[in-house]
């Protein structure tokens, strides 16, 4: 089990349950066909065309596990309204009624397509029911947790514990360190009770005042002071090592370099992205020209419905910050009214009256962003890496937040680590944390991995 939230056992019999749910209904499907005459069939199904369906249930229950991913179901133990529930389990059965009759085609296989269509219905009314009972039962096992540090970092954190109850956390207070503020009543109690200073630890250790501490580091130092500072300054030959102490030396999965018996962290390699460019690359330029062969239709679809419904182009083009803060032209099926952004940046928000209606749906899908497959293929942008901001945007982040230069060092994503895991309106700090996370922990798997969740996250329509 998860020790921090507890979802480990929650997946499982998640999975358990969606599984089972699907062969009820793909048997419940043959056996209903097999004994119950129906509407809009010619007689019952002879008994011996049962056999047809046995080879393709591994395939109906793998099918039934990766939909049901794609939509949203196994990312968080959040509590959803049932219409969203039901529309999105629709879409998942949908899917994989339409995956099943492509195979038996494909396969030039016969196979009784009542069964395919009375599948599709009986899985969506059980799962239905069954995630409905499971959510309304759903009771995480509370952990408490002390912060150490109060500043702000910690009181985004206390505050995001608090709304997010389903983690299965709640904060029972917090240790200032001589980092933080002076101790006051500006959190409005959401740090909890004030245990002291990190001297006390131990002692309100043995009190069971706690199950974990969480370790808020202040963003505001000279380390990420002197990640500002190299930021595109430094050579290709140049890393940043650290010679840690005991605390940094817990910290698992870091590379290591040793000098005689010193042990030095490898906090920035020297040349290790240059070597990973040229693959980093190449899989880009294969998986974006395969992208816009796969997505054409979609995409043309998408152009004759901007061209129908609103005055303008189809196109909206817009300068973003690439690698080095060099800018370039990123391109968008347009989502806003004509004339909508002149003047001042401003972020979208949900429900933004500037949206169309056909552009709203494009932007809370993901499909506005199609076109910077070509940018990816122009090489301005990359398939994953940090999302390119405006230029406004970057000259205020690059004031306001510690470390943000840093992310220049790769090419922009058409998505990303933050985009997968974090909201959309995650704050700029938030989303560096991953930024720097994804280009610190590359490999062409993890890639692959956000690619795919980012499937997920477009069928699962979040944003605005």
């Amino acid at each position: 089990m998860d020790p921090m939230g507890g979802t480990a056992g929650w997946r499982l019999r998640r999975y358990l349950g969606d599984g089972l749910a699907a062969a009820v209904a793909w048997y419940g499907a043959v056996w209903l066909r097999v004994t119950v005459p129906l509407p809009f069939t010619s007689g019952l199904l002879p008994p011996e065309r049962v056999g047809l369906v046995h080879p393709v249930t591994l395939l109906v229950l793998a099918l039934q596990l990766l939909t049901l991913y794609l939509v949203g179901f196994y990312h968080s133990p959040e509590p959803r309204p049932r219409v969203e529930i039901a529309s999105r389990l629709l879409g998942a059965a949908t899917l994989q009624g339409l995956v099943l009759t492509a195979y038996l085609f494909f396969a030039d296989r016969t196979f009784p397509r009542s069964v395919l269509l009375l599948y599709v219905f009986f899985d969506w009314l059980l799962v239905l029911l069954w995630r409905s009972l499971a959510q309304g039962r759903y009771r995480p096992r509370r952990r408490r947790v002390a912060l150490v540090g109060c500043g702000e970092a910690a009181l985004e954190l206390a505050t995001k514990i608090a709304r997010h109850h389903w983690h299965g956390l709640d904060v029972v207070g917090h240790f200032h360190t001589p980092a933080d503020p002076p101790p006051g009543e500006a959190d409005g109690g959401a740090l909890g009770e004030c245990f002291g200073g990190v001297d006390e630890v131990s002692d309100v250790l043995h009190a069971d005042l706690f199950d974990h501490l969480v370790v808020v580091a202040p963003t505001t130092t000279w380390q990420s002071r002197l990640v500002d500072l190299l930021a595109g300054e430094r050579r290709a030959q140049t890393a940043l090592l650290l010679l840690p102490g005991p605390f940094e030396s817990l910290i698992g999965g870091m590379r290591y370099r040793w000098v005689s018996d010193l042990p030095l962290i490898e906090v920035i390699g020297a040349a290790e992205w240059r070597l990973h460019q040229p693959v980093k690359r190449l899989s880009d330029v294969l998986g974006a020209g395969a992208a816009l062969l796969v997505t054409s239709p979609l995409m043309l679809l998408c152009a004759v419905a901007v061209r129908l419904t609103s005055p303008g182009p189809v196109l909206y083009r817009q300068i973003r910050v690439g690698r080095a803060q060099a800018p370039f032209t990123l391109l968008k099926f347009r989502t806003m009214k004509l004339g909508a952004e002149q003047g001042e940046e401003v972020l979208a928000t949900p429900g933004d009256p500037r949206l169309t209606p056909v552009g709203a749906f494009l932007r809370r899908t993901r499909l506005d962003e199609l076109p910077q497959l070509l940018n990816v293929l122009a090489g301005s942008m990359s398939l994953v890496g940090p999302r390119p901001e405006r230029p406004g945007f970057v000259r205020t982040y690059l004031e306001r937040v510690p470390g943000y230069a840093e992310r220049f060092s790769l090419r922009p994503g058409l998505t990303g680590l933050a985009q997968v895991n974090g909201e959309y309106d995650s704050t700029p700090e938030n989303k560096l944390r991953y930024d720097l996370a994804y280009q610190a922990n590359w490999s062409f798997w993890l890639d692959l991995s956000i690619l795919a969740r980012t499937v997920r996250t477009v069928l699962g329509s979040h944003g605005v």
